[in-house]
């Protein structure tokens, strides 16, 4: 990413196992497997990468901001790639925007149903049957 080039998940995984070889009968067997699990854990990690309110890892964050970042996840050529900011296309990058949007849309959704739903809940609730309130809640982001 530092270099500024094009990274696809299969490139990510192939620098994981030759970092990380495997010897003995079952190396070949052991290998198939690892691929795959990583593939599917690099593909993962890939989408989530600038999709998060919270500011970026200082690895990751783009000179002179707080959320961007360097390199953003694009489909090219039929398949997922990280791909540099700047080599982003404007179409890429507004696909980008609108997935942003809609995800800050479903969590205000999420939100207002949970607030109608502890609104409901509470004058339901009588006196009696009402529970104790903690005295601290604390949530971790998604």
């Amino acid at each position: 990413m530092d270099k500024g080039q094009i990274v696809q998940p299969r490139q990510i995984v192939e620098e994981v196992l030759e970092n990380k070889p495997l010897a003995g009968p079952y190396a070949d067997f052991y290998k198939s497997f690892a691929k795959k699990h990583l593939m599917s854990v690099v593909t993962q990690m890939l989408k989530r990468i600038g999709m998060s309110d919270d500011p970026a890892s200082s690895q990751m964050v783009f000179p002179g901001h707080t959320r961007l970042v360097k390199s953003y996840p694009v489909i090219r050529d039929g398949g997922r790639a990280l791909v540099p900011l700047s080599l982003c296309t404007p179409q890429e990058l507004a696909g980008h925007i609108l997935l942003l949007r809609k995800q800050a849309k479903g969590c205000e959704n999420h939100a207002a149903e949970l607030e109608e739903y502890v609104a409901n809940k509470t004058s339901l609730e009588t006196p009696q049957t009402s529970k104790k309130q903690p005295e601290a809640v604390q949530v971790e982001p998604a």
